[in-house]
């Protein structure tokens, strides 16, 4: 396990950022599904993930990082997996622009690694010499709007029921930030 930096949460906690890799296959699955079962913000929550279909999508984000056109890193506490943060670039007609996604298990919400990985990865956008970053949000997810807000983010776009939630509809908002 490659390891990129350490930090101390707000708790005091020490937690560590690694890159990804195929071999923690198992604790990323393991990552995910905790997410999906607790049916949070994230767009492809609804049925658990099979390993199959994780493996492609690995070894597809360790090809893109490979090849310059995607950064993605793992905060884990020990051996488990506890948040996930990336930027992938753009094709070839917005190869200046970079797509945001972040991650946090629900029993290490507010303790500060959420707000560590995503200056990391605003960080390694800006060494990606992206001049652009966005993200998509749920509209009801008052909390991330309010934290990409203080980072300087602004919605451009919104999309009237755009995702299905816990039985009720959310506008699909997309939030951007020149860097």
């Amino acid at each position: 396990m490659k390891i990129l930096t350490t930090f101390v949460s707000k708790s005091g906690k020490e937690y560590t950022v690694i890159e990804p890799k195929i071999e923690l296959l198992d604790e990323v699955l393991d990552f995910v599904n905790d997410l999906v079962a607790e049916d949070t913000f994230l767009s492809f929550t609804g049925r658990p993930i099979e390993i199959k279909d994780e493996k492609i999508w690995l070894e597809n984000v360790l090809k893109e990082i490979g090849e310059k056109k995607q950064e993605l890193i793992w905060v884990t506490d020990g051996e488990k997996i506890v948040g996930s943060c990336d930027v992938r670039r753009g094709g070839t007609r917005d190869y200046h622009v970079g797509t945001v996604g972040i991650m946090v298990r629900k029993d290490y919400r507010n303790d500060g690694i959420g707000r560590f990985m995503f200056e990391y990865i605003l960080d390694r956008s800006q060494k990606m010499n992206l001049e652009i970053v966005r993200l998509h949000i749920f509209d009801n997810n008052e909390l991330a709007k309010k934290i990409y807000e203080k980072y300087g983010f602004r919605e451009f776009s919104r999309l009237p029921n755009g995702f299905y939630r816990k039985g009720k509809f959310s506008d699909a908002l997309q939030m951007y930030k020149n860097i």
